[in-house]
């Protein structure tokens, strides 16, 4: 599928839901190109997202989270990352402006979240305390049924278990869980009644009888609550069922049992009196003139409408008839539930798909920031007496701690790696004009030389007067043409596709503290380099239509050869940064001897008939590059790797850095210098200073005819 046919089938998903392409009858028919079209999916759909991620933070104040398209519903903590479930969004055929809203709603209970979270933190553990007291009815029924002749399985069920494994001195058994999604769900119901009617009054998009209106509507009357006749559910899921639906389906009935209906009309005392859709509408709903926090909400929950949740829950429960369930894959007997496939169905419709201990793990973290925010504005008034160069060095390092943590980098190979690139600055900055000359000097080249033959010019050819001798001696001059003259014509330049450069760094016995620095030099200079000429020609693309590519790879050797960068083309990274920079951690220790063959054979194993061809026509600029202060162990195989290199067309070049043995420059001369047409291999000796600039004029010996 390509790009341009999977963004048509995307909209034709989202916005005219004239399909369900992702049915369970249709995975079943062709799961690899579902796992394909919801790759897709998943891809135009968070295009979306982050197309109005201005909205967002708008709509928010201030957030510091981010809504991803991920496989499942989970909150990362450490990247600030709200991870919705491509497939559930693609199943449930969500339209783009249901998206849009199911962002915004889950938005919307972070924001209500941070009006109050000491409030809602007590709520998971009033919850909790709920979720004991039903457990114990719950388990009460299991027992007067299966405890006499299964006590294995009533043992099952009071096993207890950590609820989190962040907390796991926090312990409830299967029937307590169980309770707690049922409280849980209460809670979560009226949660959404009130983040919902936010997202409108924040969103005027999604006002009632707007467009955006009738997408929630239609949401909600055709995926989420797809009928209106719940009256063979139990008592307590028919009440809240019912008070949510019509809050969102507002001209369509929802059909209950009469003993909910005569409830609904029922008046509660609470400041007056009400019935539980007025409790509703004016106690839950926002409000701009009385306090509507979670805290707030809670206590007029508790105090109204849960008391009537719980007294019919306890009902339901005095008629379930308990059954054990099948054993499943994967679990125990004794994961059984009162009402198991009602709350089911909820889960699997219910936008708000992400782990209450997830969510309480959110608002932990965020208590820690607003502390840690807390102690930042005690120090600003030290921060305004420093320089704007102390400043700037401060917000660097925490940027780059902040970088280290999110790419799993130690922050001292992060120091390490900037100060190499300011010791070789002054040859990246040589390269980098050498890459715009590359990318905007001419296509073409002026081509001189002696042509003929002519009637008149300036050079005569002796052998062309010999030819033409009798037409001389018959005085035939004007058919006589023996004379050659200079003349210059424009041919376009080669031009490659690609330039790969590949990395091969001396990490052996020998190789003391000095050398290695100066081979970190190189790594720094070469990675540095060629990625920013990548960059400059991505940048340029549109105006140059260029398309040459350049890659790199890097491999260090001693006993034997690792790769410590990969091609971006094997690796699949946009941004090499990270992996350049991690190389580091592999140049700290030196590992044997010089078996500097094994690295070239993997190079040379690497390249496909396909390279091989393209190096040939040379829209392939292979080159090798090996940093070494000793001859090969193993001579005879690295020279014939070297031969097989060249054969192949790779540019393959070697310098040998250091205070070497008489031995070594003989090993190293005979590996890559002895009986070649030219040389391949220069000693820079004890000078290796000089390493840096050598290579830096390879560089533009090799590439500075390559034209875009």
């Amino acid at each position: 599928m390509n790009t341009e046919k999977s963004r048509e089938q995307f909209y034709k998903k989202v916005e005219e839901q004239k399909e369900k392409p992702f049915e369970p009858s249709s995975v079943e028919a062709s799961k690899g190109r579902e796992e394909k079209e919801l790759k897709e999916y998943q891809k135009e759909g968070q295009k979306m997202i982050d197309s109005y991620r201005r909205f967002f933070i708008t709509f928010a104040k201030d957030v510091s989270l981010d809504f991803k398209m991920s496989n499942g519903f989970y909150i990362d903590l450490e990247n600030g990352e709200v991870n919705l479930d491509t497939k559930w969004f693609a199943e449930k055929g969500f339209s783009k402006e249901q998206i849009l809203w199911a962002n915004l709603h889950e938005l919307s209970h972070f924001r209500d979240l941070a009006q109050d979270p000491e409030k809602m933190m007590k709520k998971f553990d009033y919850i909790g305390e709920q979720a004991k007291k039903t457990g114990a009815v719950i388990l009460k029924k299991w027992e007067d049924k299966y405890g006499a002749n299964d006590p294995e399985f009533i043992e099952n069920l009071k096993k207890q278990n950590p609820i989190s494994k962040k907390e796991p001195s926090k312990t409830m058994n299967a029937v307590e869980q169980s309770a707690y999604k049922i409280h849980h769900t209460f809670y979560n119901i009226f949660d959404d009644i009130y983040v919902n009617n936010l997202v409108s009054r924040r969103a005027p998009k999604f006002e009632d009888g707007g467009a955006g209106g009738e997408d929630v509507k239609k949401l909600y009357q055709e995926k989420l609550f797809a009928k209106n006749d719940y009256s063979k559910l139990p008592r307590h899921l028919q009440f809240v069922y019912k008070l949510l639906r019509e809050e969102m389906v507002k001209d369509e009935e929802t059909i209950v049992s009469e003993e909910v209906n005569k409830i609904m009309a029922q008046k509660i005392k609470f400041q007056g009196e009400h019935t539980p859709k007025e409790i509703v509408e004016s106690f839950i709903k926002p409000k701009a003139d009385h306090d509507t926090k979670p805290g707030q909400r809670y206590f007029v929950l508790q105090n109204t409408l849960e008391p009537i949740f719980e007294e019919l829950l306890m009902k339901d429960l005095a008629e379930w008839e308990p059954e054990k369930p099948e054993p499943q894959k994967g679990k125990g007997e004794g994961e059984g539930e009162p009402f198991d496939h009602d709350y089911q169905e909820y889960k699997q419709n219910n936008p708000d798909q992400i782990n209450g201990q997830d969510i309480k793990d959110w608002m932990d973290k965020n208590k820690e920031d607003k502390d840690k925010e807390e102690k930042q504005k005690t120090k600003e008034k030290e921060e305004e007496s420093k320089s704007a160069e102390e400043k700037a060095e401060e917000a660097q390092e925490k940027m780059d701690k902040e970088w280290c943590r999110k790419h799993n980098v130690n922050s001292e190979v992060l120091q390490q790696y900037r100060r190499l690139e300011a010791e070789v600055a002054p040859y990246l900055e040589d390269l980098s004009r050498l890459w715009q000359r590359i990318i905007f000097g001419s296509t073409r080249k002026i081509e001189r030389g002696m042509e003929g033959y002519y009637k008149t010019g300036t050079e005569l050819d002796i052998g062309k007067v010999i030819e033409e001798w009798p037409k001389i001696e018959k005085g035939k001059f004007e058919e006589t043409k023996v004379m050659k003259k200079m003349t210059q014509r424009e041919v376009l330049i080669t031009r490659p596709e690609l330039i790969r450069v590949r990395l091969v760094g001396d990490m052996s016995g020998s190789m003391d503290s000095e050398k290695r620095h100066i081979l970190q030099q190189c790594f720094v200079l070469l990675l540095s380099s060629l990625r920013e000429f990548n960059t400059y020609l991505n940048l340029t693309r549109s105006e140059t239509k260029s398309k040459l590519e350049v890659d790199t790879e890097a491999w260090v050797f001693g006993d034997d050869a690792k790769k410590v960068k990969r091609l971006r083309s094997e690796s699949g990274m946009d941004d090499e940064q990270t992996e350049t920079i991690k190389i580091f951690e592999e140049l700290q220790n030196t590992i044997g001897i010089t078996n500097d063959n094994v690295a070239l054979e993997e190079i040379f194993n690497s390249l496909t008939p396909e390279d091989k061809e393209k190096i040939g026509q040379e829209k392939i600029m292979e080159i090798v590059f090996e940093i070494t202060d000793g001859g090969s162990s193993a001579l005879q195989k690295a020279r014939g790797a070297i031969d097989k290199l060249v054969e192949n067309g790779v540019i393959s070049r070697a310098f040998q850095i250091g205070a070497v043995s008489d031995d070594d420059k003989k090993t190293f001369n005979d590996v890559w210098n002895k009986n070649r047409e030219e040389k391949l291999g220069e000693i820079v000796g004890e000078k290796i200073t000089n390493l840096l600039p050598a290579i830096t004029e390879l560089l533009k010996r090799y590439l500075g005819n390559v034209r875009l």
